[in-house]
């Protein structure tokens, strides 16, 4: 099994959508619950760089520390 290391940065989460090569139903995206802010700022930031990609969000799971995104194309 692959060890998910959650991201616990706005800049390091958006590195890492930047960097993505591939199909967006390939791409998960591990939040780390510190990121998780009450107003919802940061994931705002995130979805805006999704968003721009033409990627939707898809889903997510909640884990012990974080919660794993999901992702795919616009229909």
């Amino acid at each position: 099994m692959i060890e998910i290391i959650p991201t616990r940065t706005v800049d390091e989460a958006l590195a890492l959508v930047a960097a993505f090569d591939g199909s967006p139903k390939d791409f998960m995206l591990a939040v780390h619950q510190s990121l998780l802010d009450p107003i919802g700022i940061n994931m705002a930031l995130i979805t805006d760089r999704i968003l721009e990609r033409g990627w939707l969000p898809d889903g997510l799971e909640q884990r012990a520390d974080h919660r794993l995104y999901r992702y795919r194309e616009f229909a």
